[in-house]
């Protein structure tokens, strides 16, 4: 009988910890009311505890350049084409240094925005946001599913001169922000 019980103890345990994980992982269910700028959007949740309220978001992986840059307001454009008024999904959020809203990893039902965005030469690639935070501490480091397909993108858009790399000498997001700063 004891036996029984520890083995009940024990599937307990682990339907709790497998619940909780699916929670913890499941993608959440929105949709975009605004596109700020060509990497931010405006978001009304759709699902969970936060149902009915909007929160400001930007795509993980991806940086687009600022609305005054070259290619800012193309980048915003495409992101209003891609996504405005439909339902989007997204998890794994991370802190953005110079921007002060996470980012996020965004899907539509086609595709993962921030591949879309570079692949297009619309978003220089933020390899600091490919690590996945959910890797154990002292583990090896792990990258997010996006991580190759955004490297190859910007490689590919950047052979090919699409979009910002068309430019002979393209200036990332953050370092035209600290060059305004600068007042250069």
């Amino acid at each position: 009988m004891n036996g029984l019980i520890r083995f009940s103890g024990s599937v307990s345990c682990l339907t709790l910890v497998i619940w909780t994980m699916s929670l913890q992982a499941a993608p959440s269910t929105n949709v975009v009311v605004k596109v700020l700028d060509g990497d931010t959007i405006v978001i009304r949740h759709k699902d969970g505890g936060k149902a009915g309220k909007e929160s400001i978001h930007c795509i993980r992986g991806a940086a687009a350049p600022h609305l005054d840059q070259p290619y800012g307001e193309q980048a915003r454009d495409r992101l209003q084409k891609l996504v405005a008024g439909k339902e989007i999904t997204h998890s794994g959020p991370v802190g953005r240094p110079y921007k002060k809203f996470s980012a996020v990893r965004f899907r539509t039902e086609q595709e993962m925005l921030a591949v879309t965005l570079v692949s297009e030469g619309l978003a220089w690639v933020i390899e600091s946001e490919l690590e996945d935070m959910h890797a154990k501490p002292g583990s090896p480091k792990k990258l997010i599913s996006e991580a190759g397909p955004l490297l190859k993108a910007q490689e590919e858009a950047r052979e090919a001169k699409r979009g910002l790399w068309a430019d002979q000498n393209p200036v990332a997001p953050w370092e035209w922000r600290d060059r305004a700063k600068a007042g250069k």
